[in-house]
């Protein structure tokens, strides 16, 4: 199992709230991975939103972050037209999913079900101790 570093999956530290990247068994990190491919604008306003619900604890703006699913939980940062999914955790963490660029008036199914699938993923390795490994 490949576990990445500290430094790589912690998006940002704040006072209210540790925003992670999500990671799977072999270290890939799907929103990460997508933002890297995403122009500086958007790399810029997504780290804008985080720094500030990191800091502030909520957004009151929901053309800038909402719940899509909940009864699951499953939130989303919207820069522009970008979406990134994430849920809550427990030890104030916010773990971000994945992302993709909306191109209709619907969430997309697709992505929001890796989402889901996503979290599942993630609370089963917490809770087995397997996810970050030796802490």
């Amino acid at each position: 199992m490949a576990i990445p570093k500290k430094e790589e999956y912690i998006f940002y530290q704040g006072e209210k709230f540790q925003i992670e990247f999500y990671f799977t068994e072999t270290g890939k990190m799907p929103a990460k991975e997508y933002l890297e491919e995403v122009a500086l604008d958007v790399k810029v306003k997504l780290a804008a939103l985080v720094k500030y619900i990191a800091e502030q604890g909520k957004i009151f703006d929901i053309t800038k972050f909402r719940a899509v699913d909940s009864q699951e939980k499953i939130y989303e940062f919207k820069p522009w037209q970008y979406r990134f999914f994430n849920f809550f955790y427990e030890g104030r963490k916010i773990i971000i999913t994945n992302g993709y660029m909306k191109k209709s008036q619907k969430v997309n199914r697709k992505d929001l079900e890796r989402a889901r699938d996503i979290k599942k993923d993630y609370t089963y390795r917490v809770k087995g101790g397997n996810y970050y490994g030796e802490e």
